[in-house]
């Protein structure tokens, strides 16, 4: 034990003062980034005196808790319609969008692929240059998509930077065990299933993880390719309410806002519950987060 605390380094002082920036400057950026939802929280379960009065910071007045705004927005059929098609959206677009961009990521990434480098260069180009609005809809419209749930998923199922990363990454895997594989007789699909994406999981987490994120916040393809109530999606609805919440208020619960709730306060509880389902997710991925994307981007 002596030896062992003989033979530890000390830290410089150039260290310490580098460490202690650093752990400051992160911990105020950390407590930046935290702010607006503890804010939020607050709002969310304040009166509407407390909230009014300036008296709602970080915390709320403790003295007149209310949660009416979260029961108001659970009952409301609207917001409960969004989340369903939320949730459903992001499960079946998520895992699309995986299988879609894994196997053109797959493809990609052999150099016998005939015109590999033209498909490479056609996918940046559209990355960075899309086809506009009014073609697309066009498109949509022809294909007789609007209107129904699959427009919601299908138009983000690919996406160009998420397979250029997990291209990447399957460049970096040794051509020796895809040759191994084909002497044993297997083929591409098993070599795939078996070999490539077992070995990537932490990109695939990732690639998940983006995805997600994109199709939980997206309201953009309901607001234009749907008219239906019961295609709406949660970002959608929670727009309509913050530009319409106080006719809402007036429509369904009459007097009932005066003195409990307020219109800022039923706006903070839909961020927060539209908010917290996301946030469940991140910790059971966040593992993967670094690795993958520093796998994907740097190897190959």
């Amino acid at each position: 034990m002596a030896a062992r605390k003989k033979n530890k380094i000390k830290a410089s002082f150039g260290r310490r003062v580098f460490c202690f920036f650093n752990y400051t400057f992160f911990a105020i950026l950390a407590f930046a980034m935290l702010a607006p939802i503890l804010n939020l929280i607050a709002k969310s379960v304040s009166s509407e005196a407390a909230v009014l009065s300036g008296e709602v910071g970080l915390l709320p007045n403790f003295k007149e808790l209310q949660f009416d705004t979260y029961r108001i927005v659970i009952e409301n059929k609207s917001f409960i319609i969004g989340l369903k098609n939320t949730v459903l959206v992001t499960i079946l677009g998520s895992f699309s969008s995986l299988f879609v961009t894994a196997c053109a990521a797959y493809a990609l990434s052999k150099e016998y692929l005939r015109a590999r480098k033209a498909l490479i260069v056609l996918c940046i180009f559209i990355m960075i240059f899309s086809g506009g609005l009014i073609p697309t809809y066009m498109v949509v419209d022809k294909l007789r998509l609007t209107n129904t749930f699959t427009v919601l998923w299908i138009l983000g199922a690919f996406n160009v930077y998420n397979m250029l990363i997990l291209k990447s990454n399957f460049e970096s895997i040794s051509s020796e065990l895809e040759e191994s594989a084909m002497i044993d007789g297997a083929g591409h699909l098993t070599i795939f299933f078996k070999i490539y994406l077992p070995l990537t999981k932490a990109t695939l987490a990732v690639i998940t993880l983006f995805s997600a994120v994109g199709y939980w916040n997206n309201f953009f393809t309901s607001l234009i390719y749907t008219s239906k109530p019961q295609l709406k999606t949660l970002q959608l609805v929670l727009k309509e309410i913050i530009f319409s919440v106080s006719d809402i208020f007036l429509n369904l619960y009459g007097g009932q806002s005066a003195g409990e709730v307020t219109a800022q306060s039923t706006v903070a509880a839909c961020v927060v519950v539209a908010t917290i389902p996301i946030l469940l997710v991140y910790p059971f991925l966040q593992k993967h987060f670094t690795k993958g994307v520093m796998t994907g981007a740097v190897k190959g």
